[in-house]
């Protein structure tokens, strides 16, 4: 078991409309869940409700983490809970608690830091190994949670060893990104990389980081928006290969082969809704030729 949500309802932060009612389900290892829904369903909410960035709800969502026997619980719940939220301490701390656990988020256009091509492969997951290496003159500062690795104070996660030069350049190489080494004269030059790489080639390397961290379980918000069908494949490939369980958000047909369950989530302001404005089936269940996959 990777993770359990029981009973999760979630809410718009100010207003308190219902965007995902009573949702329980499981995934296990090596499950791949494809989140598919119309736009405003809560698809989005969702996801970053798992990463610990949404909290107007009530619910269980609960982490069986790795190198590990504990249980990692968020619980949304209050007595009103349109009006919950946590301050920035707290949603910081949120977030810092799932770290080594093994759990990544990855948005639709990635985090780029500021620092080398080195530095963007090894963040979030060897970010204070880098700054502690570095000179005193350079501020040590906490991971943003954009791709984040999600983790616990006490360290109950493992954190993998840090890559070496040969390794950073292979994982370019399977991503196919090797070129853009001499691009830009190896790994350690400066650049702005958010405006220097594509917003294709940011998804690529952000993919080059989960190959490199392996983590337990990934969060993608349509994280190869901008690939082309081939390239989307050869990573989904690559992440499934390693044994990383994913949820994806997605409106690509062509993602169902790489998920095998489904979750379709509809708006809960249409009439043919009920109490549970979800189904959840296997991915072989479903036509590619349907519009929307699921019987309303």
């Amino acid at each position: 078991m990777v993770l359990e949500i029981r009973n999760l309802t979630l809410l718009t932060p100010r207003s308190g409309d219902i965007l995902i009612t009573d949702l329980s389900m499981e995934l296990k290892e090596k499950d791949h869940l494809l989140v598919m829904g119309p736009s405003g369903s809560g698809k989005t909410s969702l996801l970053r409700a798992l990463a610990g960035l949404w909290t107007s709800g009530t619910g269980d969502i609960i982490y069986h983490v790795r190198s590990s026997m504990q249980l990692q619980k968020s619980n949304l719940s209050s007595d009103e809970p349109s009006n919950m939220k946590l301050d920035g301490g707290e949603l910081l701390q949120s977030s810092r608690q799932r770290r080594d656990n093994g759990i990544f988020f990855v948005p639709q256009r990635p985090y780029m830091v500021l620092g080398t091509l080195r530095q963007q492969l090894l963040y979030p997951t060897w970010t204070e190994d880098v700054h502690h290496s570095q000179d005193n003159d350079v501020q040590d500062t906490d991971p943003l949670p954009f791709l984040s690795e999600v983790s616990t104070s006490d360290g109950v996660g493992a954190k993998p060893e840090m890559p070496s030069t040969a390794e950073l350049i292979r994982v370019l190489e399977v991503v196919k990104l090797g070129y853009i080494l001499p691009r830009f004269n190896g790994l350690d030059s400066m650049h702005d990389w958010a405006s220097v790489l594509s917003l294709g080639e940011q998804q690529r390397l952000a993919f080059a980081r989960l190959l490199l961290a392996k983590p337990t379980l990934v969060l993608l918000d349509e994280s190869t928006s901008a690939l082309d069908e081939t390239n989307e494949a050869h990573l989904y490939s690559q992440i499934e290969a390693a044994g990383i369980t994913y949820i994806s958000i997605g409106h690509r047909n062509t993602l169902q082969k790489f998920h095998n369950k489904a979750l379709y989530i509809l708006k809960t302001d249409l009439p043919e809704s009920n109490l549970h404005n979800w189904e959840l089936k296997p991915t072989d269940q479903i036509s590619v030729e349907e519009s929307s996959p699921f019987t309303s």
